[in-house]
């Protein structure tokens, strides 16, 4: 054989080889431009996206690896629509709201603008979200944010003049601060505005627990607290932090607490 055509020979060997080992895949595989494997063709997430259409407020946060619930200063705002996008927000006291594209992927990857979340269940109701590092966030669908709520409800013009004593049943729950009633210079950037109440714990007959939700200045915190009762005063202490005041009106509609400067006006949160 001619010198010439046994490489002729071998170059179509090598072709043959190397076309060989770029088609070969094992079965069941998929072969995909970002040069990853899916083992299942046609594997779909467990969700849609428009099964989150809507808003989503965090409300609770856990440490992924005690499984704790922990303090938080800020907290998760999504909004859905039916474009695929969603507008996140990360801050109650802050206006800045970032608009995105939303996303899962077959292994119930929640991308939502620049952050990632397993999501670990979801109801119409309520969802939870793994950020994979340090934290399970749960949030509820809302039909406003907390932010939005501020001065739009109306509040009957009772009067608030004189404090009333109540018992420790009548303001067990979750309440939502949707109003302030402040006198000028009541309030400034050192004062520490509570937020919300959450109180589903009795202790006894004037002492309950549960969390708070207060900021001062930029910074909002969620801490354990402890609420007594005694007379018409109420107390609530959380870690170094401690708010007394009055109650004003307490039944399974209002609860409105304060001092004479400073009324809080709240109702269940949905």
């Amino acid at each position: 054989m001619s010198a010439k055509k046994y490489s002729f020979l071998f170059m179509i060997s090598i072709l043959f080889v190397l076309q060989s080992n770029a088609q070969y895949k094992r079965k069941g595989e998929t072969l995909t431009n970002r040069g990853t494997t899916t083992t299942s063709k046609n594997k779909k997430a467990d969700y849609s996206l428009q099964q989150f259409k809507g808003k989503w407020q965090e409300f609770e946060r856990k440490d992924r690896n005690t499984n704790t619930i922990v303090p938080f200063n800020d907290s998760i705002q999504l909004k859905f629509t039916d474009s695929n996008k969603v507008q996140t927000r990360t801050s109650i006291i802050t206006s800045m709201v970032l608009d995105g594209y939303a996303d899962i992927d077959a292994d119930n990857t929640l991308t939502v603008s620049a952050d990632e979340y397993t999501i670990k269940s979801f109801t119409n109701n309520e969802m939870v979200l793994d950020d994979n590092e340090k934290f399970i966030h749960r949030l509820k669908k809302v039909d406003t944010f907390w932010y939005e709520k501020l001065g739009k409800l109306s509040v009957k013009q009772d009067d608030y003049s004189s404090p009333i004593k109540v018992g420790i049943n009548n303001i067990l729950g979750s309440w939502a601060i949707y109003r302030r009633q402040a006198k000028p210079g009541a309030t400034d950037n050192n004062a520490q505005l509570i937020k919300s109440l959450n109180i589903p714990d009795k202790v006894n007959e004037n002492t309950a627990s549960g969390y708070i939700v207060f900021y001062q200045g930029e910074t909002s915190q969620q801490l354990p607290c402890t609420v007594t009762l005694s007379g018409t005063d109420m107390t609530i202490v959380a870690g170094k932090n401690k708010w007394s005041v009055s109650v004003y009106q307490a039944n399974m509609n209002n609860f409105v607490f304060g001092n004479s400067s400073l009324l809080y006006f709240s109702k269940p949160a949905k």
